[in-house]
């Protein structure tokens, strides 16, 4: 377990709505430094949604999103060297090679070009793309692709790391060593945050986690604490604690509309 305890992300009172959809409403959520943070719900929870939102893809409705103390509504670029992310599914340039990608972000990123070709060799080497390095991305499998585009989300050392679904597609050994990284990271006082349906693999990886329903706070916390809220006991999984906190959190949902109704119903008979 991490002893950083100082938040390097903050989310508060969060709001963002599609075309009328209400995606997330009123999200908190704490990042500590040092820590591996899973965020687990259903599909249409809000997961992807909150993500964008923390890197700048998408404006806020409402709320605050702070990164290492600072307001990302009022400060909208430099926050941005203290993240890596990898979306759901990165779209990479085909165009280029693997080399000649990689080579890019790190001129971007602004990174020292001795550093540029020691990273490159480094991921490239650590998640067997060493042999393809002169080759075009358009030759590359889904599960190289997800490895060349985690490896640019890292090469430049970001303090906190988010990652959508970054399991998808990778094999048992590329999976190995991803989170041997996120391992290493977080031993450096760095954090990950990481938003995943393979709820085994969060159990086993994350220090928390927080899980999401509706775009709203389910509950967060170690999964000791989990426990304790679920009123499950010692043995209980995350995946028992999750299934049975976004079905009660659904039941809320559904009997809401029903309370409503017989509201209205009494009103109009008195």
């Amino acid at each position: 377990m991490s002893t950083y305890n100082s938040p390097i992300l903050e989310v508060f009172n969060l709001w963002k709505s599609y075309n009328g959809h209400q995606a997330v409403k009123g999200l908190d959520l704490n990042v500590n430094r040092g820590e591996i943070f899973g965020l687990l719900g259903p599909n249409g929870a809000g997961k992807t949604t909150t993500l964008k939102v923390i890197v700048g893809l998408l404006k806020m409705d409402k709320g605050m999103v702070k990164v290492n103390g600072v307001d990302i509504s009022e400060e909208q670029y430099d926050y941005k060297k203290q993240i890596g992310y990898l979306p759901e599914n990165p779209t990479l340039p085909e165009y280029l090679t693997a080399e000649e990608f990689l080579g890019y972000i790190g001129k971007i990123r602004d990174l020292p070009p001795k550093e540029i070709k020691d990273r490159i060799n480094y991921y490239l080497e650590l998640f067997n793309l060493e042999k393809r390095r002169k080759d075009l991305i358009v030759s590359f499998s889904r599960g190289m692709k997800q490895k060349l585009a985690l490896s640019a989300a890292l090469i430049h050392n970001p303090s906190l790391l988010i990652l959508d679904e970054p399991f998808i597609g990778i094999d048992p050994t590329g999976q190995h060593h991803i989170k041997n990284i996120l391992k290493e990271m977080v031993k450096e006082g760095r954090s990950v945050l990481v938003s995943t349906h393979m709820i085994d693999t969060a159990e086993r990886l994350c220090d928390r986690v927080g899980i999401i329903h509706n775009g709203r706070n389910v509950a967060s916390g170690s999964l000791e604490k989990l426990r304790r809220i679920a009123e499950m006991g010692e043995d209980s999984t995350l995946e028992q604690i999750f299934l049975k906190m976004t079905k009660e959190a659904e039941e809320v949902v559904e009997e809401k509309p029903v309370r409503r109704r017989l509201f209205s119903l009494f009103r109009k008979r008195g």
